[in-house]
């Protein structure tokens, strides 16, 4: 399934497969993935960052490779591109930032209706320690 080292591209069939995979597996990928490729993508659009709002939730959509990344933005008709952040700038600057806001994490989204996980930065933080 999911290749076991980093790649830039990643074919049809593998793309497929990870967007079929259930909330939690999803979760485990985004953490393993992000660790090997020492970056984490996010999905930028024309007034900033791509989040979701839940009431009274504020929540980052993040993603383990571009692809998959650039396949939420089709699936879900968005206008954004797909950015990464390194590893080091993401847990350094940004998972603080964003615990310090309230803004949850949700662990590689396919649609809206799908059942997704979704962490604090503060579980992804030590998620990520303990990797």
């Amino acid at each position: 399934m999911f290749p076991e080292t980093v790649a830039d591209k990643l074919n049809d069939a593998v793309i497929e497969q990870a967007m079929k995979l259930g909330a939690e597996e999803r979760q485990e990928l985004v953490v393993s993935y992000i660790v090997k490729a020492e970056e984490v993508w996010l999905v930028q659009g024309t007034e900033g960052f791509v989040m979701f709002e839940d009431g009274e939730n504020v929540q980052l959509p993040i993603f383990p490779h571009r692809d998959l990344a650039q396949k939420f933005v089709d699936m879900n008709d968005i206008d954004g591109q797909c950015v990464n952040v390194s590893l080091v700038e993401f847990t350094e600057t940004w998972l603080p930032g964003l615990e310090k806001n309230g803004v949850e994490l949700v662990m590689f989204p396919t649609t809206s209706d799908v059942e997704n996980l979704v962490m604090t930065a503060e579980e992804l933080a030590l998620e990520l320690k303990n990797s």
